[in-house]
């Protein structure tokens, strides 16, 4: 007796694939997502030397989802950064977190790099690293950074 690998693989995997496919047909959306929680934005408090771009005010919130809580931002800044730079810090009524935050932001396009390292330390300073004299950073944009907080 002969037995087709296809058909034998086949089989294997169609059960938990069914299984899988009826659990979540089954589930409510509320129950699958595990919830959304969308805190208000609020203010970055800037640095001296750094500014908002008009009509961008950079800001940030705690969102979670299904029981992860993420780090959102938006806006703009401008300025003249040589080097990595310490821009602004969380606003006083925001939780610190625990551990270094982490995400890419763009910024103006020089010498064919056009992004650079957004971080948030435990101490709540926003810095952006990325910038020499040879190569400086005038603006980032802020609306590209959505990273895990905890």
């Amino acid at each position: 007796m002969s037995f087709n690998r296809r058909s034998i693989l086949g089989a294997a995997f169609a059960v938990p694939a069914a299984v899988a496919v009826a659990n979540i047909a089954t589930a409510s959306p509320a129950a699958a997502a595990g919830g959304v929680e969308a805190g208000d934005w609020a203010d970055l408090v800037l640095e001296p030397g750094v500014t908002a771009q008009v009509g961008a005010t950079p800001q940030v919130r705690l969102v979670t989802i299904a029981g992860t809580t993420f780090l959102q931002a938006r806006g703009v800044i401008t300025g003249s950064f040589a080097a990595d730079t310490k821009v602004a810090t969380l606003p006083a009524t925001m939780a610190r977190p625990t551990s270094y935050i982490r995400a890419t932001a763009p910024r103006n396009n020089s010498q064919g790099i056009n992004a650079c390292r957004f971080e948030v330390n435990t101490a709540g300073s926003v810095t952006v690293f990325g910038a020499n004299s040879g190569n400086t950073i005038t603006w980032v944009q802020f609306d590209s950074v959505q990273t895990i907080w905890r």
